[in-house]
């Protein structure tokens, strides 16, 4: 990107003010909107942002070319399809003037917009309760749109760095050995790498102290890891633990150590997964630099996100609190990130004691070994001394609620969501993102220039306070629950739109057929192909696809063929961004998706506009794509006749999740061979695995009805329901509405009111973050953890229940 234009970028909204005038004092009129809108207060944070104007708006020429540029004709039926993939086609309006928003939709979104978006909200660091001024910007650009759009504020509980340093030192003389500089280098041509208002090092709702101990080092912080440690003769109690990020969620890493009897944690970014082993750095390249840090949060995010002290119920400014101490997603040691720089002097003074990394395990051995670093596990001789002093704040929160209300069933409600802060610049993480919500609402603001309304309401979502764990998401879901539990048909959730580019998704399976037909109508930037078919090509182990085929289909045939044509993975929902409060907690069909693969800048200064248009989409094609695929499922599901959701795919899908689950009690079943007792008990478990099959089946025959009801509206009525007769059209709208209700409800029959044991907030039976893994996914999650704990009494109970809701949801299926 051209620093002349950075530099302006910054100069201008350093000068101008945000138009925070005109607040309306009116009451919310509806549950999606909150309790309240409250205006903002100014910060040293927000001189920053200001609100620019808004540009791009089409005039009547411009908007008749985008109609000329479209396809015009009847909402395709999503029982079919979407047909395989085409460039845009420019055809004759027709007479009648009736348009498939579909078609319209792929010609609006603007390269050039998206790129004004990324400036504005990538313009410097913006973290939760330090910055009102790009909510106040967002809604405003949400109702120049036509949205109707409001400022919903929570009052959560937050952390921000007052004091760091990591020492070490010998404790005898005192002498200090080196000194962590906990600082990210200026990059000459980037301005935003010298922000002053970037933060320092640092751990949201990390815990304050000052401790001092000796150093293990414990490579990826992993539970295993750790029993590792453990059989090798190393004790962690009183020490300081050095692991490097990757693989689970940083706060299960402190929870783990914690569990050891450590006294605090320092996680660094090794160059063997983001740094100079992947190729080259920053500025030179996309990948981590020596001094770069990776910050986020340390909540326990596996037991419950949110704020801390409002679980399970809304963080209002007048809510109850409980005390700090009481709060169970919280980690009671001090922690620290490092960059690399930093931790190579400390991997050095492990050298030559403990025991050398690779006969503790195979894969313990970083990046650093190119620079003469040999991976030992300590303890050290040297003491490391950890400060970490923050301060905790209740602070207001501000989530962005834009709503297009349904022509037919507005009750019911498609939401798409991104979140806003970002603990720098966060042009990728969150801000390609945010760039791309602009740019959808400005579209569907578009489509409705031409008259088009959706058969269902749209709420566009921006959150605040993600970053620190689902914080502005969690809160909102919390305090529209009942809301949401009866009207919300799905959610759609983009973190990060753009960090590389392989497109990714995680999703409830009810999702997959929507997302493959939506992805094949949207071409991959800079090839003939649409964005299915760059995903179809990405990596996928042939052991992986032959089990995902063979779980999918049972005739041996079937299965061949679906070895001969694959479908690109979808992956279940675990947490790390805003969807969980949705599909974990309220039992709403979700989908998370984004274009990855260069997270070398990740929670750092240098995820900047820079690099992100330097070295991964320079012409924005990618962010282009992305708002396609978006707009384009959130179209579909709030505008077809026919919900495209569907139960078939799920009960397919759960056929894998046994299976998973068979896996995964095999492999505890093992290690029970010593104990006959224990075995016995694993055995007569692992034996009631039958009776989910059974279910399973019922699932999918209940699912297949539905699409013999869904074939039956389309022969003898059409989907549209467009017929003379009264009592036709009557007894039409009644199946219509039967199916779609039953299909967007069935993942509420999922979850059950007690939720997981010991993590009471996640509701979902099916699937959950794991509990040491934070992000990724756990399937059938209260029997994974009764057999990790050898509790085969409660892995009987808990099987007996989730086939119960298994079968529940069958027989639900099947009501009309």
């Amino acid at each position: 990107m051209d620093n002349k234009v950075l530099s302006a970028t910054a100069s201008r909204q350093g000068s101008e003010r945000a138009l925070l005038a005109d607040y309306k004092a009116d009451t919310a009129d509806s549950a999606p909107f909150g309790h309240s809108e409250l205006p903002p207060a100014t910060t040293q944070f927000e001189a920053r942002f200001s609100k620019r104007a808004i540009a791009g708006v089409v005039s009547a020429a411009a908007l008749l070319f985008i109609v000329a540029a479209s396809f015009w004709m009847p909402t395709p039926e999503c029982i079919h399809g979407m047909g395989g993939f085409q460039q845009p086609d420019k055809v004759d309006i027709p007479s009648d003037g009736r348009i498939d928003p579909t078609r319209v939709f792929l010609n609006i979104p603007s390269t050039d917009q998206l790129r004004e978006n990324l400036l504005y909200y990538s313009s410097g660091t913006h973290v939760a309760g330090i910055n009102s001024t790009q909510a106040a910007y967002t809604r405003d650009y949400f109702e120049q749109q036509g949205i109707e759009s409001k400022i919903v504020e929570y009052f959560p509980w937050l952390n921000y760095p007052v004091d760091q340093r990591v020492t070490l030192f010998n404790e005898t003389t005192q002498g200090i050995v080196f000194e962590a500089g906990l600082k990210e280098d200026v990059v000459p041509g980037d301005p935003l790498s010298e922000d002053p208002n970037n933060l320092p090092a640092f751990h949201g709702y990390s815990a304050d102290g000052n401790v001092t101990g000796q150093l293990v080092y414990a490579n990826y912080g992993r539970l295993e890891d750790f029993k590792a440690l453990k059989a090798a003769g190393i004790s962690v109690v009183d020490k300081i633990v050095l692991v490097r990020y990757g693989y689970i969620f940083r706060g299960v890493k402190v929870h783990i150590a914690e569990l050891n009897g450590a006294k605090g944690v320092l996680i660094y970014s090794d160059p063997a997964d983001d740094g100079y082993s992947k190729g080259k750095v920053y500025p030179a390249g996309p990948w981590r630099p020596e001094s770069s840090i990776q910050r986020g949060s340390v909540m326990r995010l596996q037991v419950y996100p949110g704020d801390p002290l409002t679980p399970g119920y809304a963080a209002t400014k007048d809510a109850p609190r409980i005390d700090p101490k009481d709060a169970k997603n919280l980690n009671h040691i001090p922690s620290l990130p490092l960059s690399y720089r930093d931790a190579e002097p400390l991997l050095c003074a492990l050298q030559g004691h403990g025991r050398n990394a690779s006969e503790v395990g195979s894969a313990w051995i970083g990046g650093l070994t190119s620079k003469g670093v040999e991976y030992w596990t300590g303890p050290s001789k040297l003491s490391v001394n950890l400060l970490n002093k923050i301060e905790y704040k209740t602070r207001a929160i501000q989530n962005v609620i834009g709503r297009i209300k349904g022509s037919e069933n507005s009750e019911h409600t498609v939401i798409v969501g991104n979140h806003r802060d970002a603990w720098c610049s966060g042009a990728s993480d969150p801000s390609s993102g945010s760039a791309a919500l602009l740019e959808l609402a400005r579209a569907l603001g578009e489509l409705m220039k031409l008259g088009w309304r959706p058969r269902r309401t749209i709420i566009l979502a921006s959150w605040d306070a993600e970053e620190y764990g689902l914080v502005g998401s969690t809160e909102w879901v919390e305090d529209n629950i009942d809301w949401v539990r009866t009207n919300a048909v799905a959610y759609i959730n983009v973190d990060s739109a753009v960090g590389g580019g392989d497109f990714k998704a995680e999703a409830s399976p009810a999702f997959e057929q929507l997302l493959y037909d939506v992805t094949k109508q949207v071409p991959y930037p800079h090839s003939n192909g649409s964005v299915y078919d760059a995903w179809l090509q990405q990596p996928l182990a042939s052991a992986e696809l032959a089990n995902q085929a063979a779980d999918d289909y049972t005739d041996m045939a079937d299965v061949a063929d679906a070895l001969k044509s694959p479908t690109p993975l979808i992956r279940p929902l675990g947490s790390g961004s805003d969807y969980t409060a949705f599909m974990a907690h309220a039992g709403v069909s979700s989908l998370s998706m984004g274009f990855s693969g260069r997270s070398g800048a990740y929670h750092s200064n240098y995820d900047s506009p820079k690099r992100l248009t330097t070295f991964i989409d320079p012409d924005m094609q990618l962010h282009q794509a992305m708002v396609r695929v978006w707009g384009l499922v959130a179209i579909k599901l709030a505008d077809d006749p026919v919900i495209c959701l569907s139960p078939v795919n799920y009960a397919k899908t759960l056929r894998r999740y046994i299976r998973q689950l068979e896996g995964h009690v095999g492999a505890q079943l093992n290690n029970t061979l010593s104990d006959k007792q224990a075995q016995n008990g694993a055995i007569a478990a692992a034996s009631k695995i039958h009776h989910l099959r059974a279910a399973q089946r019922q699932l999918l025959s209940s699912a297949r009805a539905i699409e013999r009801e869904k074939a039956h509206l389309r022969t003898v009525y059409g989907e549209d329901c467009q017929m003379g007769s009264r009592r036709r059209h009557t007894s039409c709208i009644k199946l219509r509405s039967s199916i779609n209700d039953r299909a967007f409800s069935l993942e509420r029959h999922f979850t059950e009111p007690e939720g997981i044991p010991n993590r009471e907030w996640f509701k979902h039976v099916l699937v959950a973050p794991g509990r040491w893994e934070g992000y990724g996914a756990q399937v059938f999650p209260a029997l994974a953890e009764a057999a990790e704990d050898g509790d085969w009494k409660r892995f009987q109970l808990y099987s007996k229940r989730t086939v119960e809701t298994i079968y529940e949801a069958a027989w639900f299926l099947r009501e009309v």
